[in-house]
């Protein structure tokens, strides 16, 4: 007989007394253990429903039942998936897994919450000022005319070249940019313009062979990187201090289509003087 995990909590308990005494502590321990996952998912619950109130303190109670419901649906779902599995601790593996899956990507959120507390602080402390220059256009929204907006964000998912071209020459600080801005906008346009072109490539390589997809993955991070350093520039040259490179990078690896609409917006509509950056660097 070999022990589980779930017998070592009982087998511990055991060690304290004899028979009727450690029974005892087992219905003591098992009813702490359902209060400790009741109040668990009540805490939870409340949370996801104070955050879908739009930061209410006393969300409605309705919307709070529904959240309960829905978490506890979704455990009893990836319970009942496991009971196919072969191995008898499935449903309990399947449970751990997806709690595990869905919960990395808000530790990155929470990073960036981080970062905006910090910001907050040194505005209240007076270190930035809190009405400086933002960008022209927010980094989800669409630029008007509605029309247009749209269509700056196809072409940013499809085309960058037409974009990046065009902010290169404008901001300036690239190489090749001393030689003819026109011509630095042409060939970063089109590394843009390739590299794109060769993820979507290897995306499509990866139906047959998977490692396809991590060479995807890596020239997609490489995307993000130069479009970081060019929302980086475009920041410098209009005197844009919201934002740092971190804040750059997130926004271009996320969104890469909302964040070229935004740089195509910044250039056309921002007629103030530039802040050139010293020629053929770019400028972090």
């Amino acid at each position: 007989y070999n022990q589980g995990t779930t017998d070592i909590f009982f087998d511990l308990l055991g060690s304290y007394g004899p028979r009727g005494f450690t029974d005892v502590l087992a219905v003591i321990g098992m009813i702490g253990l359902i209060l400790y996952f009741v109040t668990s998912s009540d805490s939870g619950s409340f949370v996801v429903d104070m955050i879908s109130a739009n930061g209410h303190p006393d969300p409605p109670v309705p919307q709070r039942i529904f959240w309960s419901l829905t978490e506890g649906a979704t455990a009893c779902a990836l319970l009942a998936a496991g009971r196919n599995l072969p191995n008898s601790d499935g449903s309990l593996k399947a449970l751990q897994s997806a709690s595990m899956v869905t919960g990395l990507p808000y530790t990155f959120v929470l990073f960036w919450c981080c970062q905006a507390l910090m910001l907050l602080c040194r505005e209240e402390a007076g270190v930035v000022d809190k009405d400086r220059k933002a960008f022209s256009l927010f980094i989800l929204s669409v630029a008007k005319p509605l029309p247009q907006g749209i269509l700056r964000l196809v072409t940013g998912t499809f085309l960058p070249y037409v974009t990046v071209s065009k902010v290169v020459a404008k901001v300036g600080g690239w190489p090749f940019h001393a030689w003819s801005p026109q011509l630095a906008g042409a060939i970063w346009g089109a590394v843009f313009q390739c590299m794109l072109l060769s993820v979507t490539i290897f995306l499509f390589c990866g139906l047959a062979l998977y490692q396809w997809v991590i060479v995807a993955l890596v020239i997609y991070v490489g995307f993000a990187a130069f479009l970081a350093l060019l929302r980086s520039s475009a920041r410098l040259a209009y005197s844009i201090e919201h934002g740092d490179l971190l804040t750059d990078f997130v926004c271009a690896f996320c969104v890469p289509m909302f964040t070229l609409a935004q740089l195509e917006e910044q250039v056309e509509t921002d007629h103030e003087k530039l802040q050139a950056p010293p020629a053929g660097e770019v400028t972090l």
